[in-house]
C-alpha cells in the first residue's frame, strides 16, 4: 500500500537535505561564503525517521516471520546502496577527488552498511543515518521473533525508560545497540500509524508526547551544534505536520507530481547526491557561479537517482528475490 502524502513527505525531506548539503554543509567543508544558507534542511532526516516508523508495520504485516522481514528489508535497502556506493567511488576515483579520508578497510566495511557501528569512516557523509534505520529494523525483527511486535505500549515504554536513564547515566553498549538517540522518533511514527489505521487510543497520543519530550534531548546529545530549544520547536512542528496528515488534512498533496516523483526516487537520491554533488559544484562553480553549479549538481543527482530507481533496481532486485525467496513469487 502506497500512501501518496508520505511520498510527498519523502520528496520534500530529500530535497531539503540535498539543498542543506549543497549550501550550508558545502560552505563549511570548502570554506565558502555563498550567501544562500539553508541551515535547517537537515530536519529532513528526523522526518525520514518518523516516516520509517510509520511504514514499518506495512512491511511487518507482509512478512511471515522475522527472517522474512529481514529479507524484505535487505532487498529494499542493500542493492540500491551498493550501486550508489560503487558510483560514488567511481566518480571519486575518476576525478581524483575523495571528499572523505578513507582506507580500503573503510570502503569494504561500508558495503556492510554497519561500518559506523564498528568505528569505520563513511565513504559518503549521508550514510550516517543508515545505521539508526538498520538498528531499528533489527529491533523490530527481534520483537517479531519473540512475538511482541504488536505490543507497542510495552516496548515503547521500555525504550522511554532506557532513554531516560541513558540521558543521565550513559549506557554505552545498550544505547549503541538500540540507537537510543534516534529510536524514539521511530516510535512516534509507529504511534501515528496506529492512529492512522484507527487502532490508536488516547495512550498513543500520550506516548507521542513522551517520545517527543525525550527525543529532543537525546538527539541533542549526538548533535550539540544546535540548541535544545530549537530541537523542541522543530520536532514539535514536524509532529504537528504528521498529526494533520493522519487526520486527513493533506489529501491535496497527492496533486504535487514533482514531489511524488522525488519521493519515489528519494532513497537513491539521498545516497547518491552528497559527494558527487560536492565534486560537481567544486569543479563547475568557478565557470558558471555557485547558484548554477548547484542546479547542475541537483539535476545530475536526480538523473542518477532516477536511473538507479527505474532502470537498475528492476534488474537487480528480482535476482535477489529469487535467491532469498526460493518458494515465493515475490518479496519486497
Amino acid at each position: 500500500m502506497r500512501i501518496k502524502e508520505l511520498d510527498v513527505f519523502r520528496g520534500l525531506a530529500a530535497i531539503s537535505v540535498v539543498l542543506y548539503h549543497y549550501t550550508t554543509r558545502y560552505n563549511k567543508i570548502f570554506d565558502s561564503s555563498y550567501s544562500v544558507n539553508l541551515k535547517y534542511g537537515w530536519l529532513g532526516v528526523p522526518v525520514f525517521f518518523i516516516l520509517s516508523g510509520f511504514v514499518i508495520y506495512l512491511t511487518v504485516n507482509k512478512s511471515e516471520d522475522a527472517l522474512d522481514f529481514l529479507k524484505r528489508r535487505f532487498i529494499r535497502l542493500y542493492p540500491t546502496f551498493w550501486v550508489c556506493l560503487l558510483i560514488t567511488l567511481g566518480v571519486e576515483a575518476f576525478t581524483g577527488y575523495f571528499i572523505n579520508e578513507i582506507s580500503v578497510k573503510d570502503i569494504l566495511m561500508n558495503f556492510t552498511m554497519f561500518h559506523q557501528f564498528f568505528g569505520f569512516e563513511h565513504v559518503d557523509g549521508a550514510y550516517w543515518s543508515l545505521l539508526p534505520e538498520l538498528l531499528f529494523y533489527l529491533l523490530m525483527a527481534f520483537l517479531m521473533s519473540i512475538h511482541r511486535v504488536k505490543d507497542y505500549y510495552l516496548f515503547n515504554g521500555i525504550l522511554l525508560f532506557i532513554g531516560l536513564i541513558h540521558l543521565y547515566f550513559p549506557i554505552p553498549i545498550g544505547g549503541k545497540l538500540l540507537s537510543i538517540h534516534y529510536i524514539l522518533l521511530f516510535m512516534i511514527g509507529i504511534a501515528f500509524y496506529r492512529i492512522y489505521v484507527n487502532q490508536g487510543k488516547w495512550l498513543d497520543y500520550l506516548y507521542i508526547l513522551l517520545n517527543y519530550i525525550l527525543s529532543a534531548p537525546l538527539y541533542f546529545v549526538e548533535h550539540p551544534s544546535t540548541s535544545l530549544t530549537f530541537l523542541y520547536t522543530a520536532f514539535g512542528f514536524i509532529i504537528l505536520i504528521y498529526y494533520l496528515f493522519v487526520k486527513g488534512y493533506f489529501g491535496f498533496l497527492s496533486n504535487f507530481k514533482v514531489f511524488l516523483y522525488i519521493g519515489n526516487i528519494s532513497y537513491a537520491l539521498y545516497l547518491i547526491h552528497e559527494n558527487i554533488g560536492y565534486i560537481i559544484i567544486n569543479k563547475t562553480e568557478i565557470y558558471v557561479g555557485r547558484s548554477l553549479s548547484i542546479v547542475i549538481a541537483l539535476t545530475i543527482a536526480i538523473a542518477l537517482a532516477s536511473l538507479i530507481t527505474y532502470k537498475v533496481e528492476p534488474l537487480v532486485k528480482p535476482i535477489l528475490r529469487k535467491l532469498l525467496f526460493k518458494n515465493e513469487s515475490s518479496g519486497q
